[in-house]
This record gives structure tokens, sequence and C-alpha cells, in this order.
């Protein structure tokens, strides 16, 4: 998108977005760093079933956050929302839909920093930081994918909108 033809809103949620998406991966490697700095030689068994429970967990809350993301920022997704701002100039209404886009970036944010969390726990449980590594990596890879493009989700609305 043009940075002059932008409303000053879409740059401010882009802004806004970029900074909460940067603290909560500043988290996960914080999480990551905390189990290993603080390891202990003598770990107590975890069972190797509460483990697979806790794996099982990050992946389906994992999944959970891919399809938010997906089904939300879809363009059918975007184009109802755009469309449901009928009788607004086209700047507001891109505005509007910019505002939109906030809640559908931070909800799955959210999700993919509980994935790292569960791997935190289960390491603190077993004193084993190995045992945080795939959830840490689960997190982080979904996290990096799901980078704030609110910019180019707008213009791309924009676009679908007038070839229709």
């Amino acid at each position: 998108m043009d940075r002059k033809n932008r409303a000053p809103s879409v740059s401010k949620n882009q802004s806004a977005l970029k900074i909460v998406w940067s603290a909560l991966l500043l988290a996960m490697f914080a999480y990551t760093a905390v189990v290993f700095v603080f390891k202990s030689p003598e770990a107590p068994d975890v069972r190797e079933s509460v483990k697979a429970i806790f794996l099982l967990g990050g992946a389906v809350l994992g999944v959970i956050s891919l399809l938010i993301y997906r089904f939300t920022l879809s363009e059918k997704s975007l184009r109802k929302k755009f469309l449901s701002t009928q009788g607004q100039e086209p700047g507001k209404r891109l505005e509007e839909l910019s505002n939109r886009l906030l809640l559908p970036h931070v909800v799955p944010w959210g999700i993919n920093e509980t994935v790292v969390l569960l791997g935190f726990v289960l390491a603190f449980l077993s004193k084993n930081p190995q045992d945080m590594i795939p959830f840490s990596i689960i997190g982080i890879i979904l996290h990096i994918y799901m980078y704030p493009r609110v910019e180019q989700l707008v213009e791309r609305t924009k676009d679908s909108v007038q070839d229709a």
C-alpha cells in the first residue's frame, strides 16, 4: 500500500500489531532461555503420559491458532468485513477494516505463546529443558508465520472488492 495514500489509523494499527507481535516473540524466547538457565542435574520422574498430554495439547493449540488466523484473515472473511461497512466512503471503510484486523491477529498470537508456555511448564516439572524444544519450535514458527501484514491485507481486500 502506498504510504502517502493510506489512512493514518492503518499505519497506527500496523505499528501497534508489530509491537505486540515483538513482545510476544521475546516472551517465547525468554521462556525457552529460563528453563535452560535454571536446569537441575537431577530430573524428577515425570511420566511419559504427562509429556504426551502436553505435546498433544501444544499441537492442538497450534492447529487452532493456525485455523483462526487462516480463516479470519481469508479473502472471503476480509471481503465480508469490508462489505459490512457499506455506505461509508472508501477511506473510512479501509480504516474500519484495519481496526477489525487487530483481534484476528492478537488471538492466535496469544495461543502461540500458550504453546510455548506449555513447554515451559513441562520443562519445569521434568527439570529437563529439552522437553521444551518442540513447544518453542512450534510456537515460534507459527508466530513468525503470523507476522502482521495489515497494510497488505487492506490493499488486497481493496483490490479484490474493486475487481468484483
